[in-house]
């Protein structure tokens, strides 16, 4: 996590300037960005106002990504109230896991006995995480998780703010506005799809590890590989 807070001020900075360029009116690239600072004074002072909310949505982005509790993070990121957590369904699944499922029930009765309720999908889960956080595929997985669902929150703040600024930026050409539409609209998909693919592999690697398939496959054994 060493450098969690430095890439996610850095996405942030990236989507402020994204932002004021839109409010310019401008073609979406480096080129347009550096001429409309060269011309500052020409734009002056509307220019000045774009960069400010481009700039307080940058730190706004930041503080809701370091501030925001990880319960309200898990909600916004699986649209759930309830339960909102890769592991709601960690035990019943048609996925591809490490392991196979006879094997995770086995190992677990109490989940298969409770008709597979999610609170207790999770439940379980939650007990073993702290047993096994220090191992370095556990570890990692999960730092790049929560670096995901930070990227993600960040885009969702800035696709929000520009829905509500599009209306209120009149004058601005479809041909320039839709670039915008695709950048932000394409950065939540992929950052929601990412992010929660990245949620299922801490998931299932908990689940393997606690199984003890990283330790088959060092044996040679031939258990199934740990993503």
């Amino acid at each position: 996590m060493k450098f969690h807070t430095p890439l996610i001020g850095a996405f942030a900075l990236m989507n402020g300037i994204v932002f004021y360029m839109f409010l310019l009116h401008l073609p979406f690239g480096s080129e347009a960005f550096l001429l409309s600072l060269a011309h500052w004074s020409k734009l002056s002072p509307f220019i000045e106002l774009a960069a400010s909310l481009g700039a307080v949505t940058a730190i706004a982005g930041v503080a809701l990504a370091k501030r925001l509790d990880d319960n309200w993070k898990n909600r916004l990121l699986y649209w759930r109230g309830q339960y909102a957590h890769p592991a709601y369904d960690a035990f019943l699944t048609t996925r591809k896991q490490p392991f196979e499922s006879s094997e995770l029930l086995s190992a677990f009765p109490a989940v298969k006995d409770s008709g597979f309720s999610h609170k207790v999908q999770l439940e379980t889960w939650m007990r073993l995480y702290p047993k096994h956080e220090q191992h370095p595929v556990i570890l990692s997985t999960h730092n790049q998780w929560l670096m995901q669902r930070d990227f993600y929150l960040i885009a969702l703040l800035f696709l929000l703010v520009f829905l509500v600024a599009w209306p209120l930026n009149r004058g601005i050409p479809f041909n320039i506005a839709g670039a915008y539409v695709f950048i932000y609209g394409a950065q939540f998909m992929f950052l929601l799809f990412m992010a929660r693919r990245v949620g299922v592999r801490l998931v299932d690697n908990l689940l393997g590890v606690a199984l003890g398939v990283d330790k088959r496959e060092d044996q040679g054994s031939g258990g199934r590989r740990i993503i």
